[in-house]
């Protein structure tokens, strides 16, 4: 049988012995702002979040003994127990004792600690998969269950998009507004942790505005205290971005919104000739965080 780079059979069909794979969609906040902090310490926040096509692939294939296998990319320095692939199957597994394991390949291309959920969106993809593989039966509420053990935004991932986002980002709601049709992403070659960045906000006494009114984001000047080099990368954006410009979370990714895929391309070449560092890429919209690969 012929096999892929990492070891998971060509040939793939949605369900049947040949298991089955989904892709996992990034995620853009387009707005964000703090609305307090509970006492447990975690904040809570209002976000309107879009699900993108900037993907990771989730691939599942059963196999006879009983026990889970996670392949992934060499340099994906993550140890299994903190994965949250390998978490959502364990979850599963554990719940509902499957007759066989499973072989889960993760290839990665959403970039990490970015502020675009690939980790949540993978960890989603994987709970779809496992409850179609393994016939589990469950509903896309009682996946959400699941989905809330593993994180406060995973289960963004499995209900529509676009969507606003409340408390810890555990409560969801569809949105009504209209979202652009594409946006141009730049993820600088650094990464944002999430936990440096809340603490800076919380130790900022009057945070400053964020860099644009129409994509506000109440985390930005504490990503440029963390990172100040992030407002050289914004600048390079706001003259490009025809709706406005904005950052995903908690970064360090940044955006720009346009009405068109021919002005999109413009700016992304504008920006390739000026050989900004780290990666460009255009996305778009989709309706939910996850799909079928067939």
């Amino acid at each position: 049988m012929v096999r892929g780079r990492y070891g998971f059979p060509g040939g793939h069909r949605r369900g049947g012995s040949l298991g089955l794979a989904l892709k996992a969609y990034a995620k853009l906040n387009l707005t964000l702002s703090i609305t307090g902090r509970r006492p447990d310490g975690y904040h809570t926040l209002r976000s309107l979040v879009v699900a993108v096509d900037w993907a990771d692939e989730v691939h599942l294939e059963p196999i006879p003994r009983k026990r889970i296998e996670l392949r992934t990319m060499p340099d994906l320095h993550i140890p299994h127990g903190e994965n949250l692939v390998y978490r959502a199957a364990e979850l599963l597994w554990r719940q509902f004792s499957p007759r066989e394991g499973v072989r889960i390949v993760l290839l990665k291309d959403i970039p990490v600690g970015a502020g675009l959920g690939g980790g949540s969106s993978d960890a989603a993809a994987t709970l779809v998969g496992l409850n179609e593989l393994w016939g589990l039966g469950l509903s896309t509420e009682e996946l959400k269950g699941f989905a809330r053990e593993l994180g406060a935004d995973v289960p963004f991932f499995l209900g529509e998009s676009p969507a606003w986002m409340e408390g810890i980002g555990d409560l969801l709601r569809p949105a009504q507004e209209e979202i652009p049709p594409v946006f141009l992403v730049l993820v600088p070659p650094f990464p944002c942790p999430t936990s440096k960045v809340y603490r800076i906000y919380d130790e900022l006494a009057e945070p400053a505005p964020g860099p644009t009114e129409v994509f506000p984001n109440d985390l930005w000047p504490a990503a440029i205290r963390l990172r100040p080099e992030l407002s050289g990368y914004m600048e390079r954006l706001q003259g490009l971005g025809e709706i406005g410009v904005g950052m995903s979370g908690s970064g360090s990714a940044l955006f720009a919104a346009f009405d068109g895929e021919d002005v999109a391309e413009w700016a992304m070449d504008e920006l390739l000739g000026r050989k900004v560092k780290g990666r460009l890429k255009l996305v778009r919209p989709q309706i939910r965080g996850y799909e079928f690969l067939r």
